[in-house]
């Protein structure tokens, strides 16, 4: 009876996948909504979410759009674990003076954790300094 039951959790566990799982936020593209700073002192809501995306890809490169450019780099996804290494090609294009093309990239590159909840996704920074909201 004991192994029947583990086998049926086991089983309930892989088709509901415990947490939303590794596999829905790969290949998805995520639209950058809003900075949520531990403090509660820097929020920032994204005015213009589609010119701030993110697809992590099947080979392990992220594809990145911070408003005016394009950026590719590679990352890594270990269970919650999501870390992103910033070398990598981009466009170097001036984007407009009120851009978050910058913070967005040091935001991404401060990454640790993340976590997937109601169909969005959130990127917790080191320190737990706070999460970068994400919809796709």
């Amino acid at each position: 009876i004991t192994l029947a039951l583990l086998t049926i959790g086991v089983l309930i566990l892989t088709a509901c996948g415990g947490q939303d799982g590794v596999d829905s936020i790969v290949g998805t593209t995520w639209q950058w909504q809003a900075y949520e700073d531990s403090a509660g002192e820097n929020n920032i809501d994204v005015p213009d979410p589609q010119n701030y995306t993110l697809t992590l890809n099947e080979d392990g490169t992220a594809s990145i759009k911070a408003d005016c450019n394009q950026v590719s780099w590679t990352y890594e996804l270990d269970g919650s674990s999501l870390t992103f290494n910033t070398l990598g090609p981009s466009t170097l294009a001036m984007c407009a003076e009120d851009s978050l093309d910058t913070v967005y990239l040091q935001r991404l590159g401060e990454t640790v954790t993340y976590v997937t909840s109601d169909g969005q996704l959130f990127l917790n920074m080191m320190m737990d300094s706070g999460n970068m909201v994400f919809d796709s």
